[in-house]
């Protein structure tokens, strides 16, 4: 590249300067120099930070921008912003008919000094939120028997998943909550339940989380998967980076709108998504929709690229020149128009629709500017128009892939907390609990219920079945 730069400047010795043309070569020229020299300032000071670090020194401070550059920098954010449809009024509900009533009291008028003609006229309704935090340790009496002419004894059975265990269900259960849902450590746990009456070692609360119930909860997962995918015409999918017992590793997230499952391996290839999706994938979902990362295609039927991540390459740049800005701000402009577009095709699909569309990407993306680096990215996004456009054929196709961009964070905030995972076993517990935990929000089914029903060897919430019968309302 710095011999086909070096060429490119001495042409310009050549060049007849009172050529309109040359002026748009050298705006374009000056674009790209100005480029290279914003991304070698920033190389430049992280290495002068690294090398600071490594002096036991700190690096740039992070100041804060102004007030000023925040609101500019908001409404900018505003202004960029792809709408996603009609906004739903909010409305909000009463805050008593989303609590659980455990009691009712009556509370009587002290009636003392008051007048003697007082009607009875009802009651006013005030409610009051408490949680109790105490002990429930039971001493089990367990009758015995023996048999003289068998030479054994019979001991009574307590079932209910306490067989085995010091520890109750409900103690079980909030440790799951509290360690996948509220991202708590395994150490706060056990110095929370210690606190609180319960004798628990840190290595128990380790076992509960990891051990326990692994080959259950495993089986709950491949349902909610299957289930999940059976639901929908298409999936969701995303990965992010972390620690798989100090090496570098995946989380990969497949979901739609009514489950969420994880994936954790050393590898983020295609051949490795293919294996973990390989019973997945002989169910009915038709599209997969994901960014640009070449993992993620040719494993669906389909693939459809998120709108939101291929407009951000557009966002990305930078121009320094009036004019290149002027180009830049009408394009994107007509992008997020054709977005909008979309958006009523999905709500409201027709056939003749779709060559006005496809007519109109061409339109759009087959255009020059005249700002090279502009022009460059509209080459790429033409390039995509297949996957982009993946919406015309299969309507129900989101257009962006918020969903699980969204819910790759939760186990990104996880993993920021714990560090990654540590073991074999506890790279099936995070698969399996943050699987769960992640459908049961969607499905408005408590995670913490949930589990108390799993460790109890009686759970009668079937996440599988309510994804497809949710399916069939919405």
């Amino acid at each position: 590249m710095e011999k086909k730069l070096v060429e490119r400047i001495k042409n310009f010795q050549n060049k007849d300067f009172g050529n309109p043309e040359t002026k748009g070569e050298v705006i374009n020229l000056l674009e790209f120099l100005f480029g290279i020299i914003e991304a070698q300032a920033a190389e430049i000071q992280a290495l002068k930070d690294e090398i600071n670090k490594l002096k036991g020194e700190k690096g740039k401070p992070d100041i804060k921008s102004s007030k000023k550059d925040t609101d500019r920098k908001a409404n900018e954010k505003k202004e960029d912003k792809m709408e996603s449809g009609a906004k739903k009024e909010w409305q909000k509900r009463s805050k008593v008919e989303r609590i659980k009533i455990d009691r009712e009291q009556v509370v009587k008028l002290d009636k003392t000094g008051l007048p003697d003609d007082l009607v009875f006229k009802g009651y006013e309704d005030k409610m009051v939120q408490n949680i109790l935090i105490q002990t429930d340790n039971v001493l089990y009496k367990l009758e015995r028997y023996y048999s003289k002419a068998e030479g054994k004894t019979y001991t009574a059975k307590l079932g209910g998943g306490l067989d085995g265990t010091e520890f109750g269900v409900e103690t079980k259960a909030l440790i799951s909550t509290l360690y996948f849902e509220n991202r708590v450590t395994e150490n706060k746990i056990t110095s929370f339940l210690n606190s609180n009456g319960l004798s628990i070692s840190e290595g128990t609360v380790s076992n509960i989380l990891t051990e326990e119930k692994s080959k259950e909860l495993s089986g709950i997962k491949d349902e909610l998967v299957k289930a999940g995918l059976e639901s929908s015409e298409y999936a969701q999918i995303d990965d992010t980076g972390m620690k798989i017992s100090g090496k570098n590793g995946y989380a990969t997230i497949v979901c739609n709108n009514l489950f969420a499952a994880f994936f954790i391996n050393f590898s983020k290839s295609r051949e490795t998504v293919k294996t973990f999706l390989t019973a997945a994938l002989t169910a009915l979902f038709t599209v997969l929709v994901g960014d640009d990362a070449p993992q993620f295609k040719n494993i669906s039927k389909r693939f459809a690229l998120c709108w939101v991540h291929e407009e951000r390459h557009y966002k990305k740049l930078n121009p320094i020149f009036d004019s290149s800005r002027a180009e830049l701000k009408r394009v994107r402009t007509e992008i997020w128009g054709y977005y909008r577009k979309l958006e009523k095709y999905k709500d409201n699909p027709k056939s003749e629709m779709k060559e006005i569309l496809q007519n109109e990407f061409d339109t759009i993306f087959g255009q020059t500017t005249g700002y090279e680096d502009l022009d460059r990215r509209l080459r790429l996004t033409l390039s995509k128009k297949n996957d982009l456009l993946t919406v015309l054929e299969h309507p129900a196709t989101p257009l962006h892939n918020n969903l699980s961009e969204n819910g790759v964070r939760e186990i990104v905030m996880k993993r920021k907390i714990s560090g990654g995972v540590k073991s074999d076993a506890g790279v099936v517990a995070w698969e399996n609990n943050m699987s769960i935990l992640a459908t049961c929000k969607k499905l408005g089914v408590s995670y913490y219920e949930f589990m108390k029903g799993v460790f109890s060897g009686n759970c009668t919430i079937k996440l599988h079945q309510i994804s497809l019968q949710r399916q069939k309302i919405i």
